[in-house]
């Protein structure tokens, strides 16, 4: 499913779409899919098959597996939509968590550079969480404070709520994060305070409108001020 397609599931929500950002593996991670393939691949010409069909065959089969992988792990998105975002993977069978803007909270959402430092700082490293939208080719993205997992998803789901994180800010509230891709962190914040600006949410507007990239450090104590609603580092 695109991410558009997704988006325009619940444009009762959150109106039309504005913009795509799409969170993909860069070159490097591309390189070393193609490196394992052709090692695979030789490892089994080494003794091949009787036939040459048989002898083609594991290498095809090996690049549909890592073909469908790189498919899977390309979905992530975040969309910029007139009344909200949509974020989460697009991949075949996975859907998107959707957030009205009048679930985010005022001051919260602020770009972010440094992105491989951010579960560093904030602790959030080991099991993926279904809040914090990084990989680990992220480099750049947007944080924010808003509705829980639950809220957001509008499916069924089994496995995905053994990924929700308990609340996190200040206020009791759950913490997200999601990649940009190669858009600066900052154009895309212009572009939730502009829509948000059209909607009608002009606390929400400024708040972003006036946010700086910040790079993160890695520093558990830097959390709480670079990424607003996180509590003081004990």
């Amino acid at each position: 499913m695109s991410a558009r397609r997704a988006a325009r599931r619940h444009r009762d929500e959150v109106g039309e779409v504005l913009a795509v950002h799409a969170d993909r593996p860069g070159p490097l991670v591309i390189g070393l899919f193609v490196l394992v393939w052709l090692v695979f691949s030789g490892l089994t010409l080494i003794n091949p098959g009787e036939s040459a069909v048989l002898a083609v065959a594991p290498a095809v089969a090996f690049a549909i597996i890592f073909g469908l992988i790189l498919l899977f792990i390309s979905g992530e998105r975040l969309v910029v939509c007139e009344r909200g975002i949509v974020v989460g993977s697009c991949a075949p069978g996975l859907r998107p968590y959707v957030i009205p803007s009048d679930q985010i909270i005022p001051g919260s959402v602020v770009p972010v550079t440094g992105a491989r430092r951010y579960a560093a700082e904030t602790g959030t490293g080991g099991f993926p969480q279904s809040t914090v939208r990084r990989s680990a080719w992220t480099r750049r993205g947007i944080h924010f404070v808003g509705p829980s997992p639950k809220q957001a998803r509008r499916h069924r789901a089994v496995l995905a709520p053994l990924q929700d994180p308990p609340p996190r800010s200040i206020d009791g509230r759950w913490v997200w994060f999601a990649g940009t891709g190669s858009t600066p962190p900052e154009l895309v914040t212009a572009q939730i305070a502009r829509a948000a600006e059209a909607s009608g949410q002009r606390e929400l507007a400024r708040a972003a409108a006036a946010e700086p990239a910040r790079e993160l450090t890695g520093n558990r104590g830097d959390a709480a001020r670079q990424l607003p609603g996180f509590p003081q580092a004990r």
